[in-house]
């Protein structure tokens, strides 16, 4: 048997320039799916609040319509009075450059509020997995603000009035995510007749 000798000029290793272009692929290769992921992830939340200010949105207007479907149902003159309620104590009192936000909830007691405020701002209760324009006892402050107000069909500029037989409500729930604002609004046609 033969005996073979390798001589140091032979040996094969890595060089530095070799490590590093190695390096170099593995990042890039690494960045792609990560910058990805990252882009998913603030996608994912942002639906996630978009879907919970429609949600807020829509709660209000069925709050507001089932006021008005109650005044007319019990011939309560005029129709776009809050029995029972102090701030609003009219639903005309919502319009648009008021100065005060008029709010519909169904989380808490009073379901009719008015902020002094633009907008009232929600709370989450993490006790009921509720939402709520006021606050109570370990209830947090989240990133969302809601108000209506009424107008006359396509004049948002003008008040609806009790002498309406048809008035337009918008509900517009926004919230920031970090400097953008966002905002959900539903508008819908009420009448002076039930639904």
């Amino acid at each position: 048997m033969k005996n073979i000798h390798i001589h140091k000029s032979e040996r094969r290793a890595f060089t530095i320039v070799e490590t590093l272009v190695a390096i170099t692929v593995l990042m890039i290769a690494i960045a792609g799916p990560l910058s990805i992921a990252g882009k998913g992830l603030t996608a994912a939340l942002y639906s996630r609040d978009q879907m919970i200010a429609t949600y807020l949105a829509q709660e209000s207007m069925e709050i507001i319509k089932n006021a008005k479907d109650n005044n007319v149902a019990n011939s309560v003159s005029p129709w776009l009075k809050l029995t029972g309620f102090v701030l609003p104590a009219d639903l005309s009192d919502c319009r648009l450059g008021s100065n005060q936000a008029c709010d519909a909830g169904a989380v808490d007691g009073n379901m009719f509020n008015a902020c002094s405020s633009s907008a009232c701002p929600i709370y989450f209760n993490p006790a009921t997995g509720g939402y709520s324009d006021t606050t109570g006892v370990g209830f947090q402050t989240t990133l969302f603000s809601r108000y209506f107000y009424l107008s006359q069909p396509s004049q948002p500029a003008i008040a609806c009035n009790d002498a309406a037989s048809e008035c337009e409500v918008t509900v517009i729930v926004t919230w920031n995510e970090g400097t953008i604002q966002n905002q959900i609004s539903i508008t819908s046609e009420m009448a002076n007749v039930i639904r």
